[in-house]
């Protein structure tokens, strides 16, 4: 329990298992973070992680099968939909403007200079984040 001279109040935020989302008081101050309400939620939110984890791991399996197949037949990706390999161009390419923005904003610079970044950002979001380009596939 937290030493009372070292409180500085209290805070209640949800239980971190999903299914439970009851408030969990916490003392402000130094010490570490209650995340569940009980033994029970914590117990639950490992299990639950766990299945979780293992969807995962058995769906992205079966993606790099079906992406096995579709390569295999020599085709290319349909219509607008995009290949792994361009998704991943965007990607990283909306990854540095954004960082490169995200220095300007805490850095400061003229004006000029904060236009050009942040235009370069929206042109580098842009195909991402409208709705007029599909996707072959989501990678994390």
């Amino acid at each position: 329990m937290a030493d009372e001279s070292q409180s500085i109040g209290q805070i209640a935020v949800p239980c971190a298992w999903l299914a439970c989302r009851k408030p969990v008081t916490q003392e402000l101050g130094p010490g570490r973070r209650k995340e569940y309400c009980s033994d029970t939620c914590r117990r639950a939110a490992d299990r639950d992680y766990k299945r979780a984890k293992a969807h995962l791991e058995t769906f992205t399996d079966q993606l790099k099968r079906s992406q096995h197949e579709v390569a295999a037949y020599g085709r290319k990706a349909e219509g607008d939909l995009l290949t792994p390999e361009q998704l991943a161009a965007l990607e990283t390419s909306a990854r540095v403007a954004f960082a490169r923005a995200e220095v300007i904003s805490e850095v400061g610079a003229s004006p000029d200079r904060a236009l050009a970044e942040l235009s370069a950002l929206v042109n580098a979001l842009r195909p991402l984040l409208s709705g007029g380009v599909g996707f072959a596939v989501r990678s994390a």
